[in-house]
């Protein structure tokens, strides 16, 4: 009679193999150590996933990957035409989006983390340049409606792209970084903070060149 699945097992499984996942990638985290980390046996493992690609297609689902998504694009698009981030009132929509992306990033630390860092050789290699596209492109358009006389020239899309490919490794550093989620919410509300001082700097300055040009 085969032996009847347990959820806190299969979800003891999945707990260690993204924090083995997050730490190693996929190539270097051995199952056998997983189920260690478990509290189980390989042998037992294997009544739950058949090998290491079923594993990480659970323990890393597509869903995920277009929640995050989702969720940074509903952050910039809340930001409408808005300048000045620290006027907002704190219901805001903005911050209110900040805080669900900020929840997700607590809870999915290690999916993350591992989507940051360690995607190479999985079907979610692209991930880390896929959201630096998806951010300097939401960003050009927020420009393009808070600051009418921003143009995105071929120069200043490359310099979007630069800037995201910088917050996106920083995002990826204070997961690695910081464990508690209370230091981990702190250290992104610093760089949340930082970046839209320099995004505010940099449109204003675009903007105000091309009026003067005018």
């Amino acid at each position: 009679m085969p032996q009847q699945q347990k959820d806190h097992v299969r979800e003891a499984i999945l707990g260690a193999a993204r924090r083995r996942f997050a730490e190693r990638g996929v190539k270097g985290a051995a199952l056998a150590t997983i189920a260690a980390d478990a509290g189980t046996s390989i042998g037992n493992l294997y009544k739950y996933f058949t090998d290491k690609e079923e594993l990480f297609a659970a323990a890393v689902p597509p869903a995920l990957v277009g929640q995050l998504r989702g969720l940074l694009r509903e952050q910039v698009e809340a930001l409408g035409v808005e300048r000045e981030v620290d006027t907002l009132a704190p219901d805001h929509p903005y911050w209110e989006a900040a805080a669900r992306t900020r929840a997700f990033s607590i809870a999915h630390r290690h999916e993350l983390l591992l989507l940051l860092r360690h995607a190479a050789g999985t079907v979610y290699a692209s991930f880390p340049g896929d959201v630096v596209a998806d951010l300097s492109r939401l960003a050009a358009s927020y420009a393009r409606r808070a600051y009418p006389e921003f143009t995105l020239t071929a120069a200043r899309g490359r310099a979007l792209r630069r800037i995201y490919r910088a917050y996106v490794g920083s995002i990826a550093d204070i997961l690695a970084d910081e464990r508690s989620p209370r230091a981990l919410g702190e250290a992104t509300r610093w760089l949340g903070t930082y970046h839209l001082a320099g995004l505010r700097a940099f449109f204003a300055a675009a903007a105000g060149g091309a009026a003067r040009r005018e």
